[in-house]
C-alpha cells in the first residue's frame, strides 16, 4: 500500500469532519473497536437500519483507503456482515493526524500489525464497556466524565522497598450524576487467566492502595469493578477475595458483565 505524504496527511486532516476526527480520537482511546461499535457510536442517529450500514459503510471504507484507518485481516465475528465485522485499528496516517492535531511532530510511519486473538478480544471488550456506557449516557442516566484504556490508565508509583511498582488496570472511568461523581478502576476478565494471575492482580491493587498515590491525587480510591462473564468465575473470585487481608478486600466488587452497567449507575447514583 503507498505511503502518504505529509502534504496529504495534513490536507486531511484539516478538512476531516467532526464525526470522523471523533471516531480517529476514539479509536486512538480504545485502540480496537469493531465495525459494530463504530455504528452504534456514531451512527445510531440514522433511524434506518440499511441506510445507517450503508453511510457507515462508506465512511469507513474512506478512512482506510486514506490510511487513516487499519481495518484487521481477521473479521470478528458478528451479524450483518460488512463493515461491522471487521476490526478497525489507527492506520499511519491517522498516527500522524493525531500528532498534527496535537501540535507535536508528525512521527514515522509504521507497517500495520495482526494483534494476537486473545488480546484483540480482552482490548474489544474493553472498547465494549466503553460503547455501553455511551448508550446509558444517552439515555440520561449518568454522564460519562472520563474513560481511559491501557495504557492511559495505568499508575506508576513506589512499591514497598522503594522499587519502582506500575498498576495494570483494563480502564479506569469517572461517571457523573448532577453535581457528584464516582470513580473506578475496571477489570474486564474473559475467564482466561490462571486464578495466579488474577490473586497477583489483586494484591497489586492493594500495594497501590497503601502507597497513598491516588488518595494523595484525587482524595478517593476508586472501587474496583471486577466485570466477569459468568458466576462460575464470580464465585472463583470471590474465592480470592476471602483470602486476602481485610483492608484490600473491601476495594473490590465482583459482577458479571450483564449486570455491569447497572452495578456502575447504581453506584454512581448512590453517591450522589
Amino acid at each position: 500500500m503507498s505511503r502518504v505524504s505529509v502534504a496529504r496527511v495534513m490536507a486531511v486532516a484539516d478538512g476531516m469532519p467532526l464525526r470522523d476526527r471523533r471516531i480517529v480520537e476514539t479509536i486512538a482511546r480504545l485502540t480496537l473497536v469493531s465495525g459494530g461499535q463504530l455504528v452504534e457510536l456514531f451512527f445510531a442517529d440514522i433511524a434506518n437500519p440499511s441506510t445507517r450500514s450503508r453511510r457507515a459503510r462508506r465512511v469507513l471504507a474512506r478512512l482506510c483507503e486514506q490510511r487513516v484507518l487499519d481495518r484487521l485481516e481477521r473479521r470478528r465475528g458478528g451479524l450483518g456482515g460488512g463493515s461491522s465485522t471487521w476490526v478497525y485499528a489507527l492506520g499511519p496516517a491517522g498516527r500522524r493526524m493525531l500528532a498534527y492535531w496535537a501540535g507535536e511532530g508528525l512521527p514515522r510511519s509504521r507497517g500495520a500489525y495482526e494483534p494476537a486473538a486473545a488480546w484483540t478480544a480482552h482490548t474489544l471488550a474493553v472498547s465494549d464497556l466503553y460503547v455501553r456506557l455511551r448508550a446509558v449516557e444517552r439515555a440520561g442516566r449518568v454522564e460519562l466524565l472520563a474513560f481511559d484504556a491501557e495504557p492511559a490508565c495505568w499508575r506508576a508509583y513506589t512499591r514497598l522497598g522503594g522499587a519502582a511498582g506500575v498498576l495494570k488496570p483494563d480502564a479506569y472511568l469517572r461517571l457523573g450524576v448532577g453535581e457528584y461523581e464516582d470513580c473506578f478502576f475496571a477489570e474486564i476478565d474473559l475467564g482466561t487467566e490462571r486464578r495466579g494471575q488474577l490473586t497477583r492482580q489483586h494484591l497489586a491493587y492493594g500495594e497501590y492502595y497503601r502507597a497513598g498515590v491516588e488518595q494523595t491525587r484525587t482524595d478517593v480510591f476508586p472501587g474496583v469493578l471486577w466485570i466477569v462473564p459468568d458466576a462460575q468465575r464470580a464465585a472463583l473470585l470471590a474465592d480470592i477475595h476471602r483470602r486476602l487481608p481485610e483492608q484490600t478486600r473491601r476495594l473490590f466488587t465482583v459482577i458479571t458483565s450483564e449486570r455491569a452497567l447497572d452495578a456502575l449507575c447504581f453506584a454512581a447514583e448512590a453517591a450522589a
